[in-house]
């Protein structure tokens, strides 16, 4: 096929009331010794070939348009309109031809993959959804009604580790080796006709590490893992999306379902489904899932009460003396000498801050420190006196 066929092919399709269906046509007609697969929107090849299981190349006499889009995430990146790729995959040889148009809510789009046969066909095509399902060094976040890596936010699971995290006693031992010896005890559930799953609500007010604490559950427990930012979707329905984040996580599995601020996410038209998700009708074998809240008290009973639901409730309370002179001294070891304070000053932060998270300890740090670069001529203890006074003033607002 000529490369002004080609372009003829796409024009007509543009122009007709349905795209999808006039270029599926015309591509049947045309290619009558193909196998004809096509879907709605892209058929994403670049991860796969990346990594070497196919090679393509965009057919030269074709222009390939695309729009270009910039993310402070992606940097730059497009997003084919008219695409033809010429694919060889174990020796055999695909076309993948791609369109989008401009629909009359939002933009549309369909795929088209001309194969030598079915077998072949449906053998590659399944191939590279596989691919494109599996998590890699990845974290999906689901949000507007759909999954999307993000890798941003695995950078700072990466970064995240128990050694950062100072909490009361031996309960930061007590959460991993919870977890350590659920993945290592599946042939104990299934010995007892138990559904292997767990499910861990982290309790408490802000700034305190229930955050740090699941990131570095993440990295430490290695299991891919789905991210819950908001079950709102502009072209869907709250309902779908806690359906389409259960399947997720069953095909999945085994995983981590993180749930942030789950008192914020769930409402009355969700909660019921999301517990019958859960816990009612699905067993969610592999599944771990981890929700945060800081307001239990608005979190329905049924939730918060039944353990098959959350077997483990972790409470990350305000630090007491002895975890906030820990968390001192371990921020007093990273200042600079003169921003450090002796053992009298430390026990003097440890004093004012009662009450204070360990967010606002940082910040009575990070503030000093500000506040230190232009007045060095006043002592450190001082200046984190006022810094204490002024945080508690906000914390009484």
């Amino acid at each position: 096929m000529t490369s002004s066929g080609v372009q003829e092919m796409f024009d007509r399709a543009l122009q007709h009331p349905e795209p999808a269906y006039a270029l599926g046509a015309k591509l049947a007609e045309l290619f009558r010794d193909r196998h004809m697969i096509e879907g709605p929107g892209q058929l994403d090849l670049r991860s796969f070939a990346h990594a070497k299981k196919c090679k393509t190349e965009f057919r030269a006499d074709v222009y390939q348009q695309s729009d270009a889009y910039w993310s402070e995430q992606d940097g730059v990146y497009r997003i084919p309109e008219i695409v033809w790729q010429q694919v060889e995959w174990e020796g055999s040889a695909f076309d993948l031809a791609m369109l989008r148009w401009r629909g009359p809510m939002r933009d549309a789009g369909r795929h088209y993959l001309l194969a030598p046969d079915r077998e072949r066909g449906e053998a590659f095509y399944a191939a590279v959804q596989k691919w494109n399902l599996e998590l890699r060094d990845e974290v999906l976040v689901f949000t507007d009604g759909c999954f999307a890596k993000d890798q941003k936010l695995f950078e700072s699971i990466k970064r995240a580790s128990f050694d950062q995290l100072i909490l009361e006693g031996t309960f930061k031992e007590q959460i991993r080796e919870d977890f350590k010896f659920f993945l290592g005890s599946r042939e104990l559930y299934d010995e007892a006709n138990v559904p292997w799953r767990r499910g861990a609500l982290f309790i408490g007010p802000p700034g305190n590490g229930k955050t740090l604490c699941v990131k570095a559950l993440i990295r430490e427990l290695g299991l891919p893992c789905l991210y819950i930012h908001s079950l709102e979707a502009k072209y869907g329905t709250p309902q779908r999306s806690v359906e389409t984040i259960f399947k997720r996580a069953r095909e999945q599995a085994p995983c981590i379902l993180v749930l942030e601020d789950i008192d914020a996410l769930l409402t009355n038209g969700t909660r019921s489904l999301f517990l019958n998700e859960l816990d009612g009708f699905a067993q969610n074998a592999g599944v771990i899932t981890l929700a945060t809240t800081n307001h239990p008290e608005r979190l329905d009973r049924s939730i918060v009460e039944r353990p098959s639901r959350f077997d483990r409730k972790y409470h990350f309370m305000l630090p007491s003396a002895e975890t906030r002179m820990n968390y001192v001294r371990s921020w007093n070891d990273r200042l600079r000498r003169p921003l450090r304070f002796d053992a009298a000053g430390q026990a003097k932060l440890v004093e004012l801050t009662e009450g204070f998270s360990f967010a606002y300890i940082q910040e009575v740090f990070v503030s000093t420190t500000m506040h230190w670069m232009t007045k060095r001529d006043r002592p450190v203890l001082e200046l984190a006196e006022e810094q204490i006074a002024t945080l508690r003033a906000q914390m009484t607002r």
